[in-house]
């Protein structure tokens, strides 16, 4: 008898062997940030779409801030657009992402937004290192008149902090003479530390709003203080304001159907649309 396969049946072999869809049901936190999944281009192609007409149109000018809700029940792959998303952003490098979606405490959403953002930029960028370095090589660039590339800068920061320790004090007071609307001037020398590999992990803690030991904090000589939320917001908001001068900012909200609700009885959902709009209001571009 012969054991020869019908043409069906090899079809369905392959399609078992090869199937993009045969992974787990669910796109975890890591899947947006690491690996790319498999994906077909044509499922959620038009809200793909919409998020790269989008950035163009900022881009180009001609608009400021532009704000996209995509809805669908879940399973239907709102994370996995947002993964295709930030992949893609990563190869092009047409904007800095951010992604939210662990919500510990609905009533301090805002500091929990700085932290997500200080993470956030903590994650590789489109020039092989993180988007904070991007950042803090954008600011080195315009505070110096020149053009290195991140990796150029990452690469020989160290060795010139150790030349010349005021290296991130003297770039910071001439970004401080450049941009003017900042207040901050810890927030600036704090982002140069980020382009140092020794002292960035420091660097992100402080940024993201926690303390650092004193002996840690003295040596950066980055303030311990401890800052209410209203403090922690008018960072976000200075930090976003450097960007903008950059780069356009893709900010995602994710796994907004959680059940839980703040002190004053606002859903999850509730919470971020009014976190949403404020971030609306206040950015300049993205």
């Amino acid at each position: 008898m012969s054991n020869s396969s019908s043409p069906l049946e090899e079809l369905q072999n392959a399609i078992k062997k090869q199937n993009p869809f045969n992974k787990e049901p669910v796109v975890k936190k890591q899947n947006v940030w690491k690996k790319e999944l498999p994906h077909v281009t044509s499922i959620n192609a038009h809200a793909y779409d919409a998020v790269f007409k989008a950035i163009e149109e900022v881009r180009s000018g001609q608009r400021q801030v532009i704000g996209i809700t995509i809805k669908a029940n879940k399973g239907l792959g709102k994370t996995h657009l947002l993964s295709r998303v930030r992949h893609q952003l990563q190869a092009d490098g047409s904007a800095w992402f951010v992604y939210m979606t662990d919500y510990n405490d609905l009533n301090r959403i805002k500091p929990e937004f700085l932290k997500t953002l200080a993470l956030s930029l903590k994650e590789v960028g489109s020039q092989g290192v993180t988007q904070w370095q991007e950042l803090g090589t954008a600011l080195a660039n315009e505070a110096m008149q020149k053009n290195y590339t991140s990796q150029q800068l990452v690469n020989v920061f160290p060795n010139a902090l150790a030349k010349n320790p005021r290296l991130i004090e003297q770039l910071t007071d001439k970004v401080l003479e450049i941009k003017t609307d900042i207040d901050n001037p810890y927030l600036i020398k704090g982002i140069f530390w980020t382009l140092s590999n020794q002292h960035a992990i420091y660097a992100i803690n402080w940024l993201s709003g926690k303390s650092l030991a004193q002996k840690k904090a003295d040596e950066m000589e980055l303030p311990n203080d401890s800052e209410d939320d209203k403090d922690h917001f008018d960072i976000t908001c200075q930090i976003l304001d450097l960007i903008s001068d950059y780069n356009p900012l893709v900010v995602c909200f994710d796994q907004l159907d959680g059940t839980e609700c703040d002190d004053a009885g606002f859903s999850r959902a509730q919470v971020i649309a009014s976190l949403a709009t404020d971030l609306y209001n206040s950015l300049k571009r993205g």
